[in-house]
């Protein structure tokens, strides 16, 4: 079992690359973060969030510098200082559970005192009427049109980690910002490994960041908790929150369990355990991102609709367009994030705008990775789609109570449908055989 562990403080001494230190009064972190642990930027967070954030750090932390072996499975122990030892001790196992149907790791938790603050000064809270998780994707770019146009103040919370991300951050929520004047609010938040560990050290270096899901709602639910409070979206449409397996070998994290209901249900529970917020939901878990899509035009009117989304990024390979001559945010077009979202423009008989790699750079010429990529994820998708979506397939991760499972399947199904069209429609998707 691999250690890691978090602490917070002032820091002493010669610290190993199994230690997280997240400095509580300015200086050099072992990452890099606008925040400081108290989350004072934010504004007075009640401490059961501020300490939702420690432990999700310590998570996404230990997740991104734990490499992961062929088996893929890791076995990672954690140490996270928190204010409520007690309150976090009696969900240490249903945690454990929870990350692991985020990242198919087995998680061993332990929870320390956390040292008491001084007295810090906070920044001031904007009065909205809602907070957005807000990536720079399609899904959330929906979920701020929805909000947007019924009139709401809107908070938009962003977590990078990459300067791409960032970027395209900015772009969409500008174009938000012009079409809703006076309505959005935007708070972009950086947290990110460090490369190297202060005075020395190597930090490991593991990119699949399945929990990085789990920091991104701590700190939504950060900034939502904050006086005056407001409640949280965290936006996604139904079939990729399902996320039914396409393949028997892919039940597993090997796709994201981001906003999976039953994810978000633990979630839920454990945060009310602990006396924090959670006023959180996904308002699109009923439909597809075809329908998502098409309720935008719908709002914004079909041109308005296809530039802005065209803007956003469903890309999950970011560094796909590397000596390519493409821009680096420049999607790949054919990994799982990217057949969704060109499938949602097909579906809601929008024109997709947006450059990508595989369809733009001749077949001759394409990196191996993409190629690969491309034959993997398509042909995946037609064996998916002659054998369809199971109640099975959807009970194999699980479901919580409150979940119809006749709805559930029937958004999995429509899901699923749009995919199989678009491989079939797209000129350089229907080419892979």
């Amino acid at each position: 079992m691999t250690y890691r562990r978090l602490l917070i403080g002032p820091g002493s001494g010669k610290l190993g690359t199994d230690t997280f230190l997240w400095r509580s009064a300015g200086g050099e972190s072992s990452f890099h973060s606008d925040l400081d642990p108290e989350l004072g930027w934010l504004g007075d967070v009640p401490r059961p969030h501020r300490d939702l954030a420690a432990f999700a750090t310590g998570v996404f932390l230990a997740d991104r510098t734990v490499g992961r072996p062929k088996s893929w499975h890791r076995s990672i122990e954690l140490e996270v200082p928190v204010y409520d030892v007690a309150g976090w001790d009696g969900l240490t196992d249903d945690l454990a559970e929870t990350l692991e149907l985020l990242s198919s790791d087995n998680w061993q938790l332990t929870f320390t005192e956390r040292p008491k603050p001084k007295k810090l000064g906070v920044g001031e809270h904007p009065e909205v009427d809602r907070v957005l998780l807000f990536s720079g994707g399609a899904d959330s770019l929906c979920g701020a049109i929805r909000s947007l146009a019924r009139g709401e103040r809107l908070l938009l919370v962003s977590h990078w980690d990459w300067a791409g991300h960032a970027g395209v951050q900015k772009v969409v929520a500008g174009r938000l910002a012009a079409k809703f004047p006076k309505q959005v609010v935007r708070r972009e938040i950086r947290l990110s490994r460090r490369s190297t560990q202060i005075g020395g050290g190597t930090f490991g270096n593991e990119a699949t960041r399945r929990t990085r899901s789990l920091l991104f709602l701590s700190l939504g639910l950060a900034d939502a908790s904050v006086v005056p409070v407001a409640p949280l979206w965290i936006a996604e449409n139904g079939y990729a929150a399902l996320n039914p397996p396409l393949a028997g070998e892919r039940r597993g994290a090997l796709s994201t369990r981001t906003t999976h209901p039953l994810v978000l249900t633990r979630l839920q529970t454990a945060v009310r355990r602990l006396g924090g917020r959670a006023e959180f939901e996904n308002p699109f878990a009923s439909m597809t991102k075809g329908e998502m899509f098409a309720e935008a035009s719908t709002v914004l009117g079909k041109a308005e609709a296809e530039k802005i989304l065209g803007v956003s990024h469903s890309c999950s390979h970011v560094r796909y367009a590397l000596g390519t001559g493409y821009p680096p945010a420049t999607q790949c077009g054919v990994c799982f994030g990217c057949l969704v979202r060109r499938a949602a423009f097909h579906a809601a008989g929008l024109k997709d705008k947006a450059t990508y790699l595989h369809k733009s750079i001749a077949p001759a010429a394409q990196p191996h990775h993409l190629r690969a990529t491309a034959e993997s994820e398509i042909r995946t998708v037609r064996y998916a789609g002659s054998r369809g979506v199971t109640v099975a397939d959807l009970l194999s991760v699980g479901l919580p109570g409150g979940v119809d499972i006749e709805d559930a399947v029937s958004v999995a199904q429509r899901g699923l449908a749009e995919l199989e069209s678009v491989v079939e429609a797209e000129p350089d998707l229907k080419a892979v055989r």
